[in-house]
């Protein structure tokens, strides 16, 4: 059996049926979304079979000139300090 897989082949593992559309299967090899990451192998994502969807695991982005209530909540969750 191949070490890699057809993105749709390993939605039917993952999700059984009905299966997310292509489109959205590319969005999560593409984002990242899938663990192990899927590769890109000519025109195609594929990805292990053994590998789970894991979603966003990326923290929010946060620039020097936002508002220190909003860092404060996007660093640990809490308005006030404690």
């Amino acid at each position: 059996m191949a070490r890699l897989v057809l993105l749709s082949e390993w939605a039917e593992h993952e999700f059984g049926n009905p299966i997310p559309g292509p489109s959205t299967l590319n969005k999560y090899a593409k984002n990242g979304m899938i663990s192990p990451p899927a590769c890109k192998v000519g025109k195609s994502w594929r990805v292990e079979l053994t590998a789970r969807f894991v979603g966003f695991s990326s923290q929010p982005e946060m620039k020097k000139q936002d508002h220190p209530l909003l860092r404060r909540i996007l660093e640990d969750g809490q308005t006030t300090e404690t």
